[in-house]
This record gives C-alpha cells, structure tokens and sequence, in this order.
C-alpha cells in the first residue's frame, strides 16, 4: 500500500470516528425527549383530562435532566399530587361561578312577596291574613278594661283583615250619621216626639219616668206603641235594657229597667236585678262601642270604615235563638250571641259612635221576617248583611262579600218590604273589578 492510500485510509477512520462520537450526544437528546413523550402518554392513560393536572405534570418533570433512573421516578410521583392541584383549581370555578347562584338576587328580589300585605286588586284568591296584636294598655277605668277583655280579640281580628284587604280604589267621602233617616221620627205627632225626646233623657240618666193620660195631650196607648217603636229603631242601646211599660187601664206609662243579660221579665221593679247591675251594663255596651271605633285604623276609605266594623261584628257575634237578649245589641256585642236583630241594631250603633251614615232595612226572604242596614258611599245607598255575612265565612273571604255593600238587585232575594231603599248600582269589593 502506498503512502497516500495510507493517509486516505486514516482520514476515512478519524471521520468515522467523529461520526460515531457525534451520534453518543445525539442518542443522549433523543433520550430526554422520549422520556417527555412517555410522561404525556402516561398522564393521558392516568385519566388526567383537566388541563389544570397536565399543566403541573409537565412542571415537576421540567427538569430537564436527571438520570435515567431517577426520571421515571420523579415523574410517577406528580400523578398522587396532580389530584391536589384539581381540587384546588375546583373551588375558584365554583366559587367563581357561583356569583351566577348569588346573582340570583333576583330571585330575592321576590319582595314582590313581601307586598302581600298590600295586594293588588282585585283578588285572585283568599289571601293570608297576618295575625295583629294589640298594643297594651294601663287601665284605670274598671269598666274600659271590662270593654277591652269582651271586644278586643274580634277587634284585633278585624284590624288584621283590614291590614290586608283594605282597598283605596274607593273615594273617602264619608257621609254623617243622621238620626232617624228613615222618617220615623217624623211620623210621631209634636206630643208624641216631646214624649220621646223626654223618655231618651231619663233612659240615658237611668232615672224613673212615668207618665199619666191626664199628663199627656194625646192618645197615650197610641203613644206607647208608637214611641216604643222609635226607641227600638233609633235607640237600640236603650232598648238593650228599657221598655215602655203601661198600668192599669193604659192610663199611665213608665219606663222599665231590666237586666241587658236577659230580657223584661227580669227587671228592677221585681226585684230581681238592682239599679246599680243595669247601670253597670249600660256603661258596658257604651264602652264597647266606644273602643271599637277609637280603636279603628286610621286613613281609611268609607267603604273600609263600613267594612271594618261589620268585620268585628263578624268575629264578636255568632247567630243564635236561644239567648233571652238575642234581639239586642247588647246580645251581640257583649253577649256573642243574637238574631238578626241583634247584628242590624249593633251595627246602626257602631256607625253612629263612628259617625258614619247608617239606615234599617226590612224584609221577607223565605217569607220569614228579616233586619238589615243601609249604608251610603259616594256611589249611593247600598245594602249590608251582616248577619249573612257572617254565615257564609270570615270577613276576608269571597263569600263573606256577598251581602255586604251591594244594590237592591244584588239583594232580591232579600224581598225588602220597608225602610230606606238603595240607590247604588255597584261597588267592587276586594275580589271584583
């Protein structure tokens, strides 16, 4: 071999033998990368799918190099971490998210409910009726707080249902009580009207009266049925515990006291109940009165005037025949219990101490004989039913509207015969447009 073929040959080594140590270096980096390759494959194959786990794989096996040996090491030991890192990326998307949930403020913006008090009219059903407590009071009148302990549950009752159902769509005109506007006191003569005047007095004072004929410029036995039908009608509380009471030939008239708890058969002229006892109830049946109407809420309309005290007559008085004081309205305010009578002269006496317009109807339903009142709105004379009213439901229910504040037509059924007509087409109650 020549020389040069020597050199050749040698030149042809060395370069394969840079070859191959260039190849080592190589080997080495296509190592590392296969290593990051298997590391992706094994997070995919570990169900890690949040991009959250692979974010913190791929940073613990950053390190680029460490040995062969220790690589797969460091790179299994994140999979048992990875899962801490989700759970603590979870809560920040929930929590984030979650201001969607507290977004739903808007459903708190249900203070649409908060507005039952003061729904809107007319009703689509019965509402609920929040129940109203009274604020307390020191008595010093044994009477007031005799009064307080009989009527306040029915007051507080009836304040509770006017909190909820009174209605502004009525005007606020109210119209004065006026005694006797159904004429009968005009159709007393100038004796009998002087007779009646006098008797009013002493019955108010609880003082003895008697009248002879020979006193009397008229007819004293026409004057009896005709004043005491007068009294009934335009003094209902008087005759709680009051007659007329004639003696010997009709010749003379007295007035009769007797117990407001039972009727004339027990009077203080038998000796079976004192002066001082019928007193008593007097005062009674006045304070009664008296604290429903001091009681009543401010601002109303006339129509939630009227409905207010027809609500406690509601509560307070429940229909019954059997007690001896059931056509009084000392029956039904003090008693609890009475007929229609009772219901019609209570509330004539409840508009008067409020001093709201208030008439007597009569009539026949089902042929038998029947009481109610009048009442007038701006809108006209209207008809009010408390006694039926109040047999049909509680004074917020739809039913319990049927008979109270409607015209003549609403009330046909009622067969009116006598006193003050209405002269009201319609007014909506709570229910109706």
């Amino acid at each position: 071999m020549n020389r040069r073929a020597t050199v050749r040959i040698a030149a042809l080594l060395l370069a394969a033998l840079t070859l191959t140590l260039a190849s080592c270096d190589l080997g080495s980096h296509f190592h590392i990368y296969s290593l990051n390759d298997k590391t992706e494959e094994a997070q995919t194959g570990a169900g890690q799918g949040t991009p959250a786990a692979t974010d913190t794989a791929k940073e613990s096996t950053g390190t680029p190099v460490t040995t062969e040996t220790t690589a797969p090491v460091t790179t299994e030991t994140p999979y048992p971490t990875t899962p801490s890192p989700v759970t603590t990326d979870t809560p920040p998307e929930p929590t984030t998210e979650t201001p969607v949930t507290t977004e739903t403020p808007v459903t708190t913006e249900t203070p649409v409910t908060t507005e039952t008090p003061a729904p809107a009219f007319p009703l689509k059903r019965t509402p609920e009726i929040p129940a109203y407590t009274l604020p307390e009071e020191i008595f010093t009148d044994p009477i007031e707080e005799e009064a307080s302990r009989i009527i306040d549950g029915s007051i507080a009752r009836a304040i509770a249902c006017v909190n909820v159902m009174r209605d502004d769509r009525h005007g606020e005109v109210c119209f004065p009580f006026v005694e006797a506007v159904d004429g009968s006191l005009e159709l007393l003569t100038d004796a009998e009207t002087a007779l009646y005047f006098e008797i009013v007095e002493k019955a108010q004072a609880r003082e003895p009266f008697t009248i002879s004929q020979e006193e009397f410029s008229g007819d004293l036995t026409e004057a009896l049925f005709n004043v005491s039908h007068v009294l009934r009608v335009c003094e209902p509380g008087l005759s709680s515990y009051m007659d007329l009471r004639p003696s010997g030939y009709f010749d003379r008239l007295s007035i009769r006291y007797f117990d407001a708890r039972y009727d004339a058969n027990v009077a203080v002229d038998g000796g079976k109940v004192t002066m001082d006892e019928v007193t008593h109830q007097a005062k009674l049946l006045d304070a009664v009165v008296a604290r429903v109407v001091r009681l009543m809420p401010e601002g109303l309309t006339a129509y939630d005037r009227y409905y207010y005290l027809a609500a406690v007559l509601s509560y307070q008085a429940t229909y019954d025949t059997e007690p001896d004081n059931c056509f009084t309205p000392y029956g039904a305010l003090i008693g609890g219990r009475c007929v229609c009578e009772g219901y019609e002269y209570a509330y004539y006496l409840l508009c008067r101490e409020a001093h709201l317009w208030c008439a007597h109807r009569a009539g026949i339903p089902s042929g038998d004989g029947h009481g109610w009142n009048m009442i007038r709105l701006d809108s006209g004379i209207y008809n009010v039913d408390v006694t039926w009213s109040d047999a049909l439901a509680e004074p917020y229910k739809y039913s319990w509207y049927r008979y109270f504040v409607k015209s003549d037509a609403d009330f046909a059924d009622h067969a009116a015969t006598g006193g003050v007509a209405g002269t009201g087409a319609f007014e909506p109650c709570p229910y109706e447009k």
